[in-house]
């Protein structure tokens, strides 16, 4: 269960004086988004994080030093932690120490209600945890003398239940692979049927769920908790003048790791393969975060999933909770977004556009031709 935890993060560009900050904010937002109480923060500049332990040593002694005055049984770093740091780190310290993926995972599993999602979680885990548990076993054996000699079967069962995490991960991405042809093959029954799909996506807590919500009428859980969504929603829409499938997917995080996307592959899919994405962003956050989000997303979207940027439209949700006489602002930081993407602002909680935005949808997907999906 949850309790005191310490943040910690390893800054690697001296100059970067705002960008930290937020990457501390997003991992104390997490945190406490799953119930840890934040006692302690703990910063260190480096060119790049030691191979041992993240930290230099003096800074690991510090640690230890700030776990033991503030009772903390949980370390958090925002870097991402090999095997070996986080082995060597939790020897050290005496606590339980986990990166930003760990503590992602967490939220996803308390999140999870289908096997599909719950499959994804899994394969992430086991995927990310392989060389700790590696570790973990070998320094059991160690521990308890159990060398490989002419009478020991240490060095057997060590390898005997290091190939059994190994076909354990093997079966888990076998089923993946099986559920991602049984999608694929749901995906082409659609199109036959003249059918296309929009998908709704952007950074966590953007609105996605409320705007899903209001363009179907449907009442899907919504929660201030980021990653209420992880497994894709679909329903069918009427609109003004053709039918087509609305989907609802999980958000997005800055620095997401490129396991979690391989483990994610069976959601991440449905935008991969969809006909339109909506790239939701929240318009009432400052100018610098929505830009920040929006390029994240982006990011992700070209870049990592390969869409098309012709397939996007981006969507400025919350226009309800922005001053007037601030939306200017707003816009101009993401000019060149709004430039390169149709855009339409909405209020999804009010209900504000959103038979304009319906309408767009359509002119785009009917003037859509030969589309190209990337294969995930």
């Amino acid at each position: 269960m949850p309790g005191k935890a310490i943040l910690c993060l390893v800054k690697t560009n001296p100059h970067d004086h705002e960008l930290y900050r937020f990457k501390l904010e997003e991992l104390r937002r997490l945190a406490e988004a799953l119930g840890y109480s934040i006692v302690g923060v703990s910063i260190q500049v480096r060119v790049k994080p030691t191979v041992d332990y993240v930290f230099g040593w003096g800074k690991v002694m510090e640690l230890k030093s700030l776990v033991s005055s503030t009772d903390a049984d949980t370390v958090i770093f925002y870097n991402t932690l090999t095997g070996k740091q986080k082995f060597n780190l939790e020897r050290f310290l005496r606590c339980r120490v986990i990166d930003r993926y760990e503590l992602t995972l967490e939220i996803f599993s308390s999140m999870a209600s289908d096997e599909v999602s719950k499959l994804q979680i899994e394969v992430a885990r086991l995927s990310k945890s392989f060389t700790y548990e590696k570790i973990i076993l070998a320094e059991k054996y160690r521990i308890g003398r159990e060398h490989p000699s002419l009478r020991s079967r240490g060095e057997y069962i060590y390898r005997n239940q290091v190939g059994s995490l190994k076909r354990r991960l093997s079966k888990l991405r076998e089923k993946m692979d099986k559920y991602l042809e049984m999608q694929r093959a749901q995906l082409e029954k659609r199109r036959a049927l003249g059918l296309p799909s929009v998908c709704i996506t952007g950074y966590y807590n953007a609105g996605k769920t409320t705007l899903f919500n209001a363009l179907t009428g449907l009442r899907k859980p919504v929660s201030p908790l980021p990653f209420t969504t992880l497994s894709s929603k679909y329903y069918l829409v009427q609109g003004v003048s053709r039918r087509f499938f609305l989907v609802d997917t999980i958000g997005f995080v800055y620095d997401l790791d490129p396991m979690m996307i391989d483990s994610f592959k069976l959601t991440l899919n449905d935008i991969v393969q969809s006909d339109i994405v909506l790239l939701v962003a929240d318009i009432s956050e400052s100018e610098d975060i929505v830009r920040f989000k929006v390029e994240t997303v982006s990011s992700i979207l070209e870049d990592t999933l390969k869409i098309d940027g012709s397939r996007i439209i981006l969507v400025l949700n919350k226009v309800d909770l922005v001053n007037p006489v601030d939306l200017p602002a707003r816009l101009s930081s993401i000019a060149d977004y709004t430039r390169r993407y149709p855009s339409v602002i909405v209020s999804a909680s009010m209900g504000y556009n959103l038979e304009y935005l319906l309408s767009f949808v359509e002119g785009k997907l009917e003037s859509i031709k030969d589309i190209v999906y990337a294969k995930l």
